[in-house]
């Protein structure tokens, strides 16, 4: 099979300017052996501000760390003064020090005024050590599984004692440690921010960095750590007419990586060769149930209690076994909206009050929950839904905004329209398709060929502040992570279509699928996993994998995929 044409044509897309990024002091290490648990103490050093910085100050702090693989429990991170070697690299100085008290922090330049400039932190260079000079060895985004330490080594200006800066470390997408404080070096120089495990070795998998001032995200960066034993997967150069994106990088032997252990909804659709069906069930493949008939592209309200969804041709008449079992007369082709059954079964054997509702609902801006009793369920749809080559549904995490992807005058836009309940009044598009909500909801990530640059593209969803972030035009159905930080997508590479992430600024392209059979439409749970389409077993299914791309297990078998695959978009709650 290959990926349609109609995927995602007319490309056009637009990007918000990435934040800044910001510096984090120190860091935890949590490390699980296969059979053992142990806690670790992860030291952090901030190194030198080369030429700029005159008392280092030295931190260490205690994370509790979790044995085994699994979704780590929420850290305790406590300032201390035991005295535990930490090493200080930088211009001039190469000592061990057994000071680590959190109140060690130079004052040097406390009276430094607020400085005019907006403070700027350069792009984060990773390297398991540095010279006498400071500067990264052997720089890179890969290492092999075994090194004690890593430097974070970033050029800096316009910081001042003012400021609070904040640093926040992932390790395969989970938050392991936060820390923020007050700026305590110079207003420029070159920073060499480090963590230390003493003499344990950093656990395998991706890590992220970022670095934030004044509560903005100043610098991101990611590094993966790759176990010894699971050689690494060849790098592929992505094919394409247009200046190539850079090489990506294997998933880091994803295959050992566990994903979380938290179960969610899913929701999503099967095509029976004729329509779409739509279907929710549970991230472990259990309790699968049949919700509507001639449905396709949903996503759960920002609530949770409620379903948006393309209905198709014919949705107000419902099929069961070949015969009409329910109909809604007041819908048509187009967004439809229902609330969720509870318990949650077949809307045809629902007490609902769909035509009361939509009776009452005048101004079709009332909440239907507003005018239905509490046992009744709700299926209502604004007039400006009613767009017959809608193709998907999404509403906005600030709850204000839905959003679809549609070409009633030929070419595919995103469309935003207002929700029910609400009375902004929505009437931006983008020029584009397949897009998919930053977590603040103002933003938007879709594929586009504006600008005359085939790809993704990241934009403000009044359709200003855009950016491209790939130049493959075979890019298609980015999925933004609950972080904010990285995006899932789909390339098509020699004939095959796979997942990719990439961050939101264009960086650390990492390829997480490479097997016989296209891999695509992502979508991540809450806790960073991802949920894929896969033929790769010789029929469509749905699998998971953890966020670094690890575990891959189909977890429902059977799950049709339509001619334009943009339709069989899901959702998790």
């Amino acid at each position: 099979m290959s990926q349609p044409d109609n995927a995602g044509p007319g490309l056009n897309q637009t990007s918000a300017s990435q934040g800044s990024i910001q510096v984090k002091n120190l860091l935890l290490l949590g490390a699980g052996g296969v059979a053992l648990l142990f806690c670790f103490v992860l030291l952090v050093g901030f190194g030198f501000l080369l030429g700029n910085l005159g008392n280092s100050g030295r931190f260490s702090e205690i994370v509790a760390g979790s044995g085994g693989e699994p979704t780590p429990p929420p850290l305790v991170v406590t300032a201390t003064s035991t005295a535990i070697p930490i090493v200080e690299t930088g211009a001039g100085s190469e000592h061990a020090s057994t000071e680590t008290s959190s109140q060690n922090f130079s004052q040097n330049n406390a009276a430094t005024p607020t400085p005019p400039s907006e403070p700027e932190i350069g792009p984060i260079i990773f390297a398991a050590a540095v010279s006498k000079e400071g500067e990264p060895l052997n720089p890179s985004n890969s290492f092999e599984e075994g090194i004690p330490e890593m430097h974070a080594v970033f050029n800096y200006n316009h910081l001042s004692t003012e400021y609070t800066w904040e640093r926040v470390w992932y390790l395969d997408g989970q938050e392991m440690l936060r820390n923020t404080e007050k700026w305590s070096g110079a207003e420029s120089g070159q920073f060499d921010y480090f963590l230390d495990t003493g003499q344990s070795a950093l656990p395998a998998g991706k890590w992220t960095l970022e670095l934030y001032v004044e509560g903005q995200l100043l610098a991101e960066g990611s590094f993966t750590v790759k176990p010894k034993e699971i050689a690494q997967a060849p790098t592929l150069t992505p094919t394409s007419t247009l200046t190539p994106t850079p090489t990506p990088t294997s998933a880091p032997a994803a295959t050992r990586q566990s994903f979380s252990s938290l179960t969610y909804q899913l929701v999503y659709s099967k095509w029976d060769g004729g329509a779409h069906n739509l279907y929710i069930a549970d991230t472990n493949g259990q309790n699968e149930q049949l919700i509507f008939t001639r449905a396709a592209g949903p996503a759960w309200s920002p609530d949770k209690k409620r379903l948006f969804f393309v209905g198709e041709q014919g949705v107000t008449q419902q099929v069961r076994q070949g015969r009409v079992d329910c109909e809604f007369g007041t819908i048509s082709d187009g967004v439809v909206a229902i609330d969720v059954p509870s318990p949650l079964r077949d809307i045809c054997q629902v007490q609902f009050g769909a035509w009361f509702c939509e009776r009452k609902q005048v101004d079709l801006q009332t909440e239907p929950s507003d005018v239905c009793t509490a046992n009744e369920t709700a299926i209502y749809q604004n007039l400006d839904w009613k767009v017959g080559s809608a193709r998907w549904a999404s509403a906005s995490p600030d709850g204000d905004a839905l959003a679809f992807d549609a070409k009633p005058g030929g070419d595919y836009r995103i469309y935003f329209r207002a929700m029910l309940g609400t009375s902004q009044q929505f009437r931006f598009e983008l020029v584009g398709e397949q897009g998919s909500w930053s977590p603040d909801g103002q933003r938007m990530v879709y594929r586009s060929g504006r600008d005359n640059k085939a790809g993704l593209w990241i934009s403000n969803r009044d359709d200003s502040g855009h950016t491209s972030i790939t130049i493959d035009g075979s890019d298609s159905f980015p999925a933004w992570s609950p972080q904010g930080q990285t995006i899932a997508f789909s390339r098509k590479m020699y004939g095959n279509v796979d997942i990719f992430t990439i961050n939101v600024d264009g960086t650390n392209l990492t390829r997480l699928t490479d097997h016989p059979g296209h891999d695509t439409l992502p979508v991540y749970t809450p806790g960073g996993d991802i949920i894929f389409r896969s033929d790769r077993s010789g029929s469509w299914g749905i699998w998971k994998m953890s966020g670094s791309g690890g575990g891959q297990t189909e977890i429902i078998p059977n799950a049709g995929v339509g001619p334009d695959w943009a339709y069989s978009k899901m959702d998790v709650r």
